[in-house]
């Protein structure tokens, strides 16, 4: 998920979580901890140390709010050992982890990946596989690709071939996604060609490490269908696309959304028990105001707060697999903490099991965050038990 502001985090969960991430930090980031990763991957290299996991990618959680921010921690939450095991506990098989290379490497060509960055990602890849979880490594938040993306194309693949080079031989668990969400500057006749040679290079290191591929417009579904180029004869990539809708739902109430996604109170699916009174800012604006006409009148069937907004986009992305023969995965979907729990686990559930109805993968948004679906306090968690019987039961 990119974020439309600096951080998604209110400064009140900052504040709550400063000690806990400064104290987290300083354990899982000790030199020693780095030193044993390095031996571990290398042991996962050459086959002394083995895990279960694989590229299947079935059901998976999206560690969010941690590596990418700009710097780990900086958003409230610091990736712990605990976590990895918390998912393979609860049954989930792989875990997604979003990570801001781009703050990471040098400014200038080659663009070296920071050694300290660098021990992270290993810690985390070594975690994940130790654990029996695929691991997904998203380059996300590059701003850079976003705003002036032919200047930054040959930071994103040398970025890439640093990090093929140096999982070359891993087992097929860990899992390549090429960049989160291209908007902005980053369009569908820009993104296309920048996309294949990225792939390229990686191939020209690793031919056949799955790859996660997604289109223009915030990995729209729309885009995975109609823009998205895939090379050909690669039957190595993965289609991916993330599904929010309906956004006035999913997104309801965070400062860092335009205005007219201030009302709160929007329960799933529509139409409320009481209709729904729209802010200011949202009948300000034509689509919102639309969208709450519909949702507060329309029946359930055909109500734009429903179920039918996250069956079409499931049934537009379907449309690329049956036009490439590739898999489809669902690489982002979550319902917000704003919104009232029961509603919250309704539409999870919902996504999910329409993923699944089309033989997608998915990974939820995200674990313990804005999206929460498991609540991280103190030195302890425990999954909300809601959502956990949404995503998994």
């Amino acid at each position: 998920m990119n974020y439309l502001v600096v951080s998604r985090k209110s400064s009140a969960r900052l504040a709550v979580h400063a000690s806990l991430t400064a104290m987290i930090g300083a354990a899982v980031l000790a030199p020693a901890a780095c030193a044993n990763s390095k031996a571990r991957i290398e042991a996962f290299r050459t086959g002394q140390a083995t895990t279960r996991a694989t590229d299947d990618l079935r059901r998976g959680i999206n560690f969010g709010d941690a590596m990418d921010a700009p710097n780990e921690g900086d958003w409230g939450h610091v990736i712990s050992a605990s976590d990895f095991r918390a998912v393979h506990e609860a049954g989930f098989d792989h875990v997604r982890v979003p990570m801001r290379f781009s703050n990471h490497t040098d400014s200038r060509p080659p663009y070296a990946i920071e050694r300290r960055f660098m021990k992270r990602v290993d810690w985390v890849v070594d975690q994940a596989l130790s654990n029996d979880l695929g691991v997904i490594i998203d380059v996300h938040h590059f701003q850079g690709m976003m705003q002036a993306p032919r200047a930054w194309e040959g930071h994103l693949i040398s970025i890439w071939q640093q990090i093929a080079t140096h999982y070359k031989g891993m087992p097929r668990a860990v899992v390549y996604e090429i960049l989160n969400e291209p908007t902005d500057k980053l369009t569908a006749e820009i993104w296309n060609p920048i996309l294949a040679r990225t792939i390229a290079a990686v191939r020209a290191i690793d031919p056949d490490r799955t790859i996660i591929i997604e289109g223009a417009h915030w990995a729209s579904a729309k885009d995975l269908r109609d823009t998205l180029a895939v090379p050909e004869g690669d039957p190595h990539l993965v289609g991916s696309f993330h599904m929010y809708a309906p956004m006035y739902f999913t997104h309801q109430g965070f400062g860092w959304m335009p205005p007219h996604f201030g009302t709160r109170g929007v329960t799933f699916p529509g139409p409320p028990p009481q209709p729904v009174q729209p802010t200011g800012a949202a009948l300000a604006f034509p689509e919102s105001r639309a969208f709450f006409d519909g949702y507060n009148r329309e029946p359930a069937a055909t109500n734009p707060g429903g179920p039918a907004a996250i069956v079409e986009q499931m049934e537009i992305a379907a449309a690329f697999a049956k036009r490439t023969g590739l898999r489809v995965y669902l690489g982002e979907f979550g319902a917000g903490i704003n919104a009232d729990l029961a509603s919250r686990a309704r539409w999870a559930h919902t996504a999910r099991v329409e993923a699944e109805k089309r033989g997608f993968g998915w990974g939820y948004w995200d674990f313990s965050s804005n999206f929460a679906a498991y609540s991280s306090l103190g030195l302890v968690g425990s999954w909300i038990p809601e959502m956990k019987a949404a995503l998994l039961d």
